[in-house]
């Protein structure tokens, strides 16, 4: 799974961030990345969080969606 950090809002101003991890949720990369920028946080700094590609999957051929 690939697991991209959405960047940080930074003074009411979006920031991208380049973390990309190959691997699963909890493994300890994911853990620091996300240390380092909970440690950031206050009234001018929000961190965004991860987003994960979708893995290819099953479509129902209806509509697109995978089930």
């Amino acid at each position: 799974m690939i697991i991209k950090c959405k960047g940080a809002i930074i003074h009411q101003k979006s920031e991208n961030c380049e973390f990309i991890h190959a691997g699963n949720w909890g493994d300890s990369e994911l853990i620091e990345h996300q240390k380092f920028h909970k440690s950031l946080e206050n009234n001018d700094y929000n961190w965004l969080g991860f987003d994960a590609s979708q893995p290819f999957g099953k479509f129902s051929g209806r509509d697109g969606k995978r089930f």
